[in-house]
């Protein structure tokens, strides 16, 4: 008869058992837990690698200490801004014409598209530190103002990206009196620099829908036949160009230090093709809706700046003026057949530069309505084209800025 268990002895078995049962329910939860985070993190670095939101102002911060190094006997030029300026200035061209004069010159183009002011004044920040740290000076800086990057309404989109970009672009130390402050918010920061590739939660979740639907005029059917034909002559050009070759700059390029395309390297065939590509953007069946995500993004017509949004720009222009011989602020090119200003809208502008410049000392040039630059140079509402405008805007740069720099 086998022999009883007495009931000191079950409850220890059974308690064995149920700690045994117990850690392996926390074991495969530790798996699980780890999967996921692996699955995140891998997500997160795939987008990051795909999407490249933060690649070219990263680049070009981590660019300024060698910015301030090299080139000690050329005189400096920073043209520092937006999406419209990356798209609008090409500093090869830029330099040639300061060479073919004998003028030894060199340029960056620091614009990059996807920052408010806000986000803008932590990049400007750290320009100044590294040449405040070097001793440097730029001998010309070009700070662009976009007027509709500075809304209310383009402030309400920037909530979006604000984790990401304060992730991304503030340095260590202020990340860390965060921290102190506010761990959670800290912590978050944290994860998104090193963990999601600069990618924050909120943007992810809204990346698909950022551009919100689109009514315009235009039949459906227009727009598909005209974004075709976009489609076909983008073709035709990459089909004149060496198997393999994009002239096309990625990022922020250091050989064409921040440059967007080198058309000294194509053929005849290959201009004649970009010229056409180029042309096919100006649809209105195209320009039409790209006005209307304007206006619902930035109030790009009505122009009801944020106080808050001006002030940092406000701050932008004092860190470049401290670390420059000579500084204006830009108002770029504006495509004057689609985004139009009333004399109130103008008035409300012109007042906000005269205020810049009493509260900075720093001129403001408006080249918005510029004889040279005519609508047939853009490829949509508010970017030069990467045919005639970026060119012809380059050489307008160096014409206006050459008596400056000839000094």
């Amino acid at each position: 008869m086998p022999s009883s268990i007495s009931s000191s002895e079950f409850e220890n078995q059974y308690q064995t058992l149920d700690s045994n049962s117990e850690l392996k329910v926390r074991f495969k939860t530790l798996l699980g837990g780890l999967f996921m985070f692996a699955l995140v993190v891998g997500l997160f670095k795939f987008i990051g690698s795909n999407i490249s939101m933060n690649a070219r102002v990263l680049e070009m911060m981590e660019y300024v200490p060698t910015l301030a190094a090299e080139n000690p006997q050329s005189k400096k030029v920073m043209v520092f801004g937006t999406s419209m300026v990356q798209a609008g200035f090409e500093p090869d061209q830029f330099d040639a014409y300061f060479e073919s004069r004998g003028q030894d010159v060199v340029s960056y183009n620091y614009g990059v598209g996807n920052l408010n002011p806000e986000f803008q004044q932590y990049v400007t920040a750290h320009i100044r530190r590294e040449l405040e740290a070097s001793g440097e000076m730029l001998d010309l800086a070009l700070l662009e103002f976009n007027p509709f990057q500075t809304t209310k309404a383009r402030d309400v989109l920037g909530a979006i990206t604000r984790d990401q970009n304060e992730a991304v672009l503030l340095p260590l130390d202020q990340l860390w009196e965060i921290t102190l402050e506010d761990p959670d918010r800290g912590f978050r920061l944290l994860n998104i620099r090193y963990f999601r590739e600069g990618i924050s939660a909120e943007l992810l979740s809204s990346i698909f829908t950022l551009n919100g639907p689109i009514d315009f005029d235009d039949p459906e059917a227009e727009f598909e036949a005209a974004r075709e034909h976009r489609n076909e002559m983008r073709n035709a050009f990459r089909d004149t160009l060496p198997e393999g070759s994009n002239p096309f700059a990625g990022n922020w390029s250091i050989e064409r230090r921040g440059g967007r395309l080198d058309k000294s390297q194509l053929s005849e065939e290959s201009l004649d093709a970009l010229y056409d590509y180029a042309e096919s953007f100006l649809h209105p069946a195209l320009m039409e809706p790209d006005l209307q995500r304007r206006i619902n993004q930035g109030d790009i017509l009505g122009l009801d700046f944020e106080e808050r949004l001006v002030q940092a720009f406000i701050n932008m222009v004092n860190d470049l003026n401290a670390v420059s011989e000579h500084m204006e602020v830009l108002l770029l090119p504006r495509n004057t057949d689609w985004v139009v200003y009333t004399p109130e809208v103008q008035a409300k502008l012109d007042a906000l530069m005269e205020r810049v410049t009493q509260e900075t000392g720093v001129p403001v040039r408006d080249m918005q309505d510029h004889s040279q630059i005519t609508p047939e140079m853009f490829v949509d509402t508010t970017h030069l084209s990467f045919a005639l405008g970026i060119d012809t805007y380059t050489r307008v740069l160096a014409e206006t800025y050459s008596d400056i720099l000839g000094e």
